[in-house]
Protein backbone atom coordinates (compact mmCIF):
# COMPACT_ATOMS: atom_id res chain seq x y z
CA UNK A 1 0.00 0.00 0.00
CA UNK A 2 1.12 3.54 -0.67
CA UNK A 3 1.57 6.38 1.78
CA UNK A 4 -1.80 8.09 2.28
CA UNK A 5 -1.94 11.87 1.97
CA UNK A 6 -5.69 12.35 2.07
CA UNK A 7 -6.04 16.00 2.99
CA UNK A 8 -9.29 17.78 2.22
CA UNK A 9 -7.55 19.48 -0.71
CA UNK A 10 -6.29 16.14 -2.06
CA UNK A 11 -9.76 14.59 -1.77
CA UNK A 12 -11.37 17.62 -3.43
CA UNK A 13 -8.91 17.32 -6.32
CA UNK A 14 -9.67 13.60 -6.69
CA UNK A 15 -13.42 14.24 -6.62
CA UNK A 16 -13.12 16.94 -9.29
CA UNK A 17 -11.76 14.53 -11.94
CA UNK A 18 -13.97 14.60 -15.02
CA UNK A 19 -14.61 11.07 -16.27
CA UNK A 20 -15.07 12.39 -19.81
CA UNK A 21 -11.53 13.76 -20.03
CA UNK A 22 -9.46 11.68 -17.60
CA UNK A 23 -6.52 9.69 -18.98
CA UNK A 24 -7.68 6.12 -18.35
CA UNK A 25 -4.08 4.89 -18.16
CA UNK A 26 -3.64 6.86 -14.92
CA UNK A 27 -6.52 5.06 -13.20
CA UNK A 28 -6.38 1.98 -11.00
CA UNK A 29 -8.30 -1.05 -12.23
CA UNK A 30 -10.78 -1.97 -9.49
CA UNK A 31 -10.31 -5.65 -10.30
CA UNK A 32 -6.77 -5.37 -8.93
CA UNK A 33 -7.87 -4.14 -5.51
CA UNK A 34 -8.19 -6.68 -2.72
CA UNK A 35 -10.08 -5.89 0.46
CA UNK A 36 -10.49 -8.09 3.53
CA UNK A 37 -14.26 -7.91 4.00
CA UNK A 38 -14.00 -9.07 7.61
CA UNK A 39 -12.39 -5.76 8.61
CA UNK A 40 -14.40 -2.83 9.99
CA UNK A 41 -15.58 -0.24 7.44
CA UNK A 42 -12.90 2.30 8.38
CA UNK A 43 -10.14 -0.27 7.79
CA UNK A 44 -11.71 -1.34 4.48
CA UNK A 45 -11.78 2.28 3.31
CA UNK A 46 -8.18 2.75 4.41
CA UNK A 47 -7.16 -0.39 2.52
CA UNK A 48 -9.03 0.76 -0.59
CA UNK A 49 -7.47 4.24 -0.45
CA UNK A 50 -4.02 2.71 -0.11
CA UNK A 51 -4.45 0.63 -3.26
CA UNK A 52 -5.72 3.32 -5.63
CA UNK A 53 -4.43 6.62 -6.95
CA UNK A 54 -7.90 8.21 -6.70
CA UNK A 55 -10.56 7.08 -4.23
CA UNK A 56 -13.33 8.53 -6.41
CA UNK A 57 -12.32 7.70 -9.96
CA UNK A 58 -11.02 4.33 -11.16
CA UNK A 59 -11.62 1.94 -14.00
CA UNK A 60 -12.86 -1.56 -14.67
CA UNK A 61 -11.09 -2.64 -17.82
CA UNK A 62 -11.84 0.00 -20.46
CA UNK A 63 -14.64 1.65 -18.45
CA UNK A 64 -14.13 4.65 -16.17
CA UNK A 65 -16.01 4.42 -12.88
CA UNK A 66 -16.61 7.35 -10.55
CA UNK A 67 -18.01 6.73 -7.09
CA UNK A 68 -19.05 8.74 -4.12
CA UNK A 69 -19.16 7.73 -0.51
CA UNK A 70 -21.96 8.19 1.97
CA UNK A 71 -21.89 7.47 5.65
CA UNK A 72 -25.46 6.15 5.83
CA UNK A 73 -27.74 4.63 3.27
CA UNK A 74 -27.83 1.61 1.01
CA UNK A 75 -24.76 -0.60 0.70
CA UNK A 76 -22.98 -1.18 -2.60
CA UNK A 77 -24.57 -4.65 -2.64
CA UNK A 78 -28.02 -3.10 -2.28
CA UNK A 79 -27.30 -0.64 -5.09
CA UNK A 80 -25.99 -3.37 -7.39
CA UNK A 81 -29.09 -5.50 -6.72
CA UNK A 82 -31.29 -2.50 -7.50
CA UNK A 83 -29.33 -1.84 -10.72
CA UNK A 84 -29.68 -5.47 -11.84
CA UNK A 85 -33.41 -5.44 -11.07
CA UNK A 86 -33.81 -2.34 -13.24
CA UNK A 87 -31.83 -3.90 -16.06
CA UNK A 88 -34.00 -7.00 -15.97
CA UNK A 89 -37.14 -4.84 -16.15
CA UNK A 90 -35.81 -3.12 -19.26
CA UNK A 91 -35.23 -6.39 -21.11
CA UNK A 92 -38.44 -8.20 -20.11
Amino acid sequence: MRNLNLTKEALDKMAAVDIRTVDISTLTDLRDIEIDTSMPVEKKLESFAGQTANVYCNRIGDYVVKVRFQENGASIDDKMAEYLRRLSEIYI
